[in-house]
């Protein structure tokens, strides 16, 4: 069950993307809360083994794409969430 699974060590530091984006500290701050979204909308019974793989997948997903420094808001963020779950959902 999720609620096992501690995001926080999923969470970024500015720095910690500062080679891939121009503008670190928000490419930070937008995928911390891209990471957060994801854990509030998984189900409440996914497997804690299943969602740690999902949160390793975002990273791959999503730390060095430039969109990350280009949503506009929380909803364009939720909506990639969805998305990002029904990908994983079906592979």
């Amino acid at each position: 069950m999720k609620e096992s699974l501690s995001i926080h060590e999923f969470l970024v530091d500015p720095q910690d993307l500062a080679e891939q984006h121009e503008d670190f500290e928000l490419a930070a701050d937008n995928y911390n809360q891209i990471v957060h979204l994801l854990y509030q909308t998984a189900d409440d019974e996914i497997a804690a083994a299943e969602l740690n793989a999902w949160l390793e997948s975002l990273w791959f997903s999503l730390a060095a794409d430039e969109y990350l420094t280009e949503f506009e808001d929380e909803n364009e963020m939720m909506l990639w969430v969805e998305n990002f779950i029904a990908l994983q959902t079906n592979s």
